[in-house]
């Protein structure tokens, strides 16, 4: 979904509707929860495979000391510029400090 298809949609709900709050399921993840921000991405972020699931700038791959080679083999999930929202729940916060 584009934000100007988003800005459209959200046009068209009434004052009463929009005072409600806006919450995210995930099937794959068996999460839900409120969406309490909007992030916009400054840099390109690259996922590598940390639990809990992080994202990293390419400055904080090299000071985690990959290689520009091994960098730009990774994919980047979220391109610079754009907008994303960041999934989570109680519980999986507390298993971060669980482990």
């Amino acid at each position: 979904m584009k934000l100007k298809e988003l800005k459209l949609w959200l046009s068209k709900l009434s004052d009463e509707e929009l005072e409600k709050e806006l919450l995210y399921n995930s099937m794959d993840y068996g999460i839900s929860g409120p969406v309490s921000e909007i992030n916009k991405s400054e840099d390109n972020l690259y996922y590598v495979g940390d639990e809990p699931v992080l994202l990293h700038t390419k400055d904080e791959l090299k000071q985690r000391g990959y290689s520009e080679n091994q960098i730009s083999r990774l994919d980047v999930e979220i391109p610079q510029g754009c907008y994303y929202i960041e999934l989570s729940n109680e519980y999986s916060i507390l298993q971060r400090f669980a482990d």
